[in-house]
């Protein structure tokens, strides 16, 4: 049974054990090896997302990465055709067909329920194929429909002064006027911790990571956008901006990070770990914001460690 998002709420109408999910996200990029999906509850449901991701995790052989940041299941999946899975819950496979992503899921009881209906309201899904349709003690499983969308890294730093601004401030406002224009989701933003004795800091040393889910043919847009704005916005002659489309950093870009918060960098340190992982670098009033905003990139999917 193939249903539409519209299709699944006049389903489940009426029944009081079904929930919505708030937003389904399926990333990928150029070299098309991976997909990275990010799963939002509505409502701060921390357990059932720490219970999910460790199951899936256990019982997914095409799960390279399972991990729980608040309400929200992420997942690093490795693109191949369905296979028959096991365990409580499991994710079976995830393709790219054309512009769309599909994703496999499997899941017993409740967790039927969540990958088959309760996923299927989500916004960002645009069909889900019930295959089974779990609930009680019985399996479900279902096949998910998602635009397919870049995973845009984009660095920012040195946007402020001593006697005023704020970078993470900036960062944020724009990813969430980027959601509202919806030219991208704004699927997350880390702070990086650098070198605290880096005598050209502000005062806290620390530069901002964002991270977007993008359309392929409206990435250059978005960047566009948000050069545009910083130049506008920026407090700073020292701004700089860098970016990478990419679902797993390059070690070589994590060391640099990892040095870039221990000791001081140099632009042409920068220049060269840049064009060696095709990142790009983007002086918006100077270049010495570059540095930091490549650094942001390096942990962005580990915002714990990158705070460190």
């Amino acid at each position: 049974m193939r249903l539409r998002r519209e299709e699944v709420a006049k389903l489940v109408r009426g029944k009081p054990w079904i929930t919505p999910f708030r937003k389904l996200i399926a990333l990928s990029d150029e070299l098309r090896e991976y997909v990275e999906v990010h799963e939002i509850y509505e409502g701060p449901c921390f357990g059932n997302a720490a219970w999910t991701t460790l199951n899936v995790a256990r019982s997914s052989s095409t799960v390279v990465m399972a991990r729980r940041e608040g309400n929200r299941n992420i997942y690093l999946i490795r693109l191949c055709e369905p296979r028959e899975g096991s365990g409580v819950a499991c994710i079976e496979g995830a393709w790219i067909e054309g512009d769309k992503v599909k994703v496999a899921y499997r899941g017993l009881a409740g967790a039927g329920v969540g990958f088959t209906l309760c996923r299927g309201l989500a916004e960002g899904v645009e069909e889900v194929e019930i295959l089974e349709m779990g609930g009680g003690a019985k399996l479900g499983r279902s096949i998910l429909t998602m635009p397919l969308k870049y995973k845009l890294c984009i660095g920012i730093d040195d946007t402020d002064t001593k006697n005023e601004g704020a970078t993470w401030c900036l960062a944020n406002n724009l990813g969430l006027e980027l959601e509202l224009k919806r030219l991208a989701d704004y699927v997350s933003l880390t702070l990086t911790q650098l070198y605290k004795e880096n005598p050209y800091k502000t005062s806290n040393c620390v530069s901002s990571g964002l991270v977007l889910a993008v359309r392929p043919h409206e990435v250059n847009d978005v960047l566009n956008y948000i050069e545009r704005a910083l130049k506008e916005r920026t407090l700073s002659e020292h701004t700089g901006m860098a970016y990478k489309i990419s679902v797993v950093m390059p070690s070589e870009l994590r060391e640099f990070t990892e040095r870039a918060k221990r000791e001081m960098v140099t632009i042409e340190d920068a220049r060269r770990t840049a064009s060696n992982v095709n990142a790009i670098l983007k002086p918006v009033t100077g270049d010495r914001g570059c540095i930091g905003a490549l650094a942001s990139l390096g942990l962005i999917d580990d915002p714990d460690r990158a705070a460190m």
